[in-house]
């Protein structure tokens, strides 16, 4: 049964420990409670059975017909390879190697925009919004700009 306001798609966030919790906690505090938005964490006393079987309740929990997009921590982690059973599902996709940036671009997306397409534009974002200080404070003063 989804619990969600129809018309957006799913979001479920599965991590090592509490950093799937930690995340969404950040994300409603910048942008607002999200019904949409779900966390799971994979700790590391793992019951494999129970975990997926919390996963598929959560994907139950979010699906609506524009999808679910699951985003893992790590690729290869517990998290990623408990996700991955689910990807039969075609109204179902995977990101791994979830940002801060990349959720909060994710609850803006556009929805008619196919789910693997939403996907890469969230892997996109999230590798675009990772910066070095040092390389963004030198690209500023050799452009002379001040920062004021």
């Amino acid at each position: 049964m989804n619990t969600q306001e129809a018309g957006r798609a799913g979001y479920l966030l599965i991590a090592h420990g509490a950093l799937a919790y930690e995340l969404v906690n950040t994300l409603e505090f910048i942008a607002g409670a999200k019904s949409n938005v779900h966390a799971l964490a994979i700790d590391h006393v793992l019951d494999v059975d129970k975990a997926r079987d919390s996963v598929m309740e959560a994907i139950d929990d979010l699906m609506t017909e524009h999808g679910v997009i699951i985003m893992t921590d790590l690729f290869g982690g517990a998290p990623s390879n408990i996700a991955l059973s689910m990807l039969d599902d075609k109204n179902i996709e995977i990101v791994a190697g979830v940002n801060l940036p990349m959720m909060i671009h994710a609850v803006s997306l556009d929805e008619d925009v196919p789910l693997h397409e939403r996907a890469e534009q969230l892997r996109e974002y999230g590798k675009n919004n990772i910066f070095v200080a040092s390389d963004v404070l030198n690209k500023r003063r050799n452009s002379g700009e001040t920062g004021k």
